[in-house]
């Protein structure tokens, strides 16, 4: 077996699954001027606002078993996978079936290859304590014993240990929180929702008005760079201490709704408001035409209104009332140390979606 030194001086391929949300983008940014290069699999195409650089890429639909083994035959550079990809469904029992299929045909096609995989990085997340349920048992930590509920990360954890045992890989699995980044049509994108209910707010005149409940703009919060978890992925994939361990990884502070919403009316120049709860799926629903014309207006990317924002999950978001905290002592005493202030990355995510085009 390599060490991790050894491993770091070889040059490597991950294989991206779900490249272009929240968690693959910041792998992509991660890898720049490293000895890892990529290639990246989904079922939609390279977004037009990512085609400079843009990593060779795979159309595949990971839930045609056949499809998926002759899209990745001939990847016989491959030596590392990253797993990243997430279908979203009305409930969590009915996540578990189609996102544990498309790991297993993943899996099995790299394994079909007649070259081995050394690592594995699967994406997990803070759904595995409770957070999904609308509970949260703060501090978590990875020790802690899995939930009863139907939460498809366990399922996949499985897959990728038995696999690898079969296989002869090693896996990590990394748990993020609410991960801030640039990416579209993403089922959890807080940073591109939030950016456009700013920027409505400014067309319109408005004051910035928090539409969540008291215990939400109050409550104790984390969150994770999306840039932090590529590079995070990155030490998992050629770190010894990293090899078959599960790891909370976050930004290392936190944060409260009242504290971040300062840096959103900021970067607006938005006065603002006293909070007021209300539903924002409800009354954001009408704003398409608004949206639409300010793309017009500000020479946006073409983002349809469905895509630029996902009300459901800012209404989650901002009326969670539990200190969503987890512990991140155990990556940060395996070695991987790196940190950002939340503040800081808010307005990093933010600056970078506005050079992007994708809001005004």
């Amino acid at each position: 077996m390599k060490t991790s030194l050894e491993e770091k001086k070889e040059k490597r391929e991950i294989l991206l699954v779900g490249p272009y949300g929240v968690l693959g983008t910041g792998v992509i940014d991660a890898a720049a001027n490293t000895n890892f290069t990529i290639t990246t699999a989904a079922r939609r195409p390279i977004p037009n606002y990512r085609t400079q650089n843009a990593p060779k890429h795979i159309n595949v639909d990971l839930l045609d078993r056949e499809a998926t083994f002759k899209a990745f035959s001939t990847l016989d550079t491959v030596t590392d996978l990253v797993f990243a990809a997430y279908v979203e469904k009305p409930t969590m029992a009915e996540t578990v079936a189609p996102n544990a299929k498309m790991l297993q045909n993943t899996l099995d096609a790299l394994a079909a290859r007649n070259v081995p995989l050394k690592r594995i990085m699967l994406s997990g997340g803070a759904k595995s304590y409770g957070f999904s349920l609308g509970s949260f048992n703060a501090p978590a930590k990875e020790s802690e014993p899995r939930l009863i509920a139907p939460i498809h990360y366990h399922q996949q954890e499985d897959i990728v240990a038995d696999w690898s045992v079969k296989y002869g890989a090693n896996w990590t699995v990394l748990r993020p929180h609410l991960v801030m980044g640039p990416s579209l049509n993403s089922p959890m994108n807080i940073v591109t929702s939030l950016a456009t209910y700013a920027a409505m707010h400014r067309e319109l005149g408005l004051p910035l008005r928090f539409p969540g409940s008291k215990a939400g703009w109050n409550s104790l919060q984390e969150t994770t760079d999306a840039e932090l978890f590529g590079r995070a992925t990155l030490w998992s994939l050629t770190e010894d201490k990293a090899r078959n361990e599960i790891f909370n990884i976050s930004n290392g502070d936190v944060f409260r709704w009242r504290q971040l919403w300062t840096e959103l009316a900021k970067f607006y120049h938005l006065e603002i408001a006293e909070p007021l709860g209300m539903s924002t799926v409800s009354e954001m629903s009408e704003k398409a035409p608004l949206w639409e014309a300010m793309v017009i207006k500000y020479g946006l990317h073409l983002t349809p209104y469905e895509q630029i924002a996902n009300w459901a999950f800012v209404d989650y978001m901002l009326n969670f009332s539990d200190e969503t905290i987890q512990s991140t002592i155990k990556i940060r005493q395996a070695g991987f140390g790196e940190s950002i202030d939340t503040h800081v990355s808010f307005t990093r995510q933010l600056t970078r979606l506005r050079d992007l085009k994708i809001i005004p």
